[in-house]
């Protein structure tokens, strides 16, 4: 059998508009009582999960730390809407490339993600 990649944890100092953030995208979290740690909220998306946790700092680089990329809907709305929230980065806008529109933006952690528009 092969190696199969079934989670992320995302560390934030920023919870509250990192949970908006992927709420936006589609995720629904659910908290997750812990004993160790901060507090944890959990979405599981097609079989694959996206956690975050609260932290109390977090270093800030020039690159991301984490790139993420996520296949979605309504990309125009979801983009101004994303936009709205502190601490948000576009990168490159909704744009038609040869193998589809995509947008790239920094979550409030500055984490790279990008949207890749879902045509079905």
């Amino acid at each position: 059998m092969g190696i199969a990649f079934t989670s992320i944890t995302v560390n934030t100092p920023n919870l509250e508009n990192m949970v908006r953030f992927y709420e936006i995208l589609g995720c629904k979290f659910s908290k997750v009582k812990v004993t160790i740690g901060g507090e944890l909220f959990r979405s599981s998306l097609a079989g694959f999960e996206l956690s975050l946790m609260s932290i109390s700092s977090a270093a800030t680089s020039y690159y991301p730390k984490v790139m993420m990329g996520f296949r979605i809907g309504d990309m125009e709305a979801k983009v101004a809407k994303l936009s709205s929230i502190p601490g948000v980065i576009m990168i490159l806008d909704p744009t038609d490339m040869p193998d589809g529109k995509k947008a790239i933006l920094q979550d409030p952690d500055g984490h790279s993600i990008e949207l890749v528009a879902d045509f079905a």
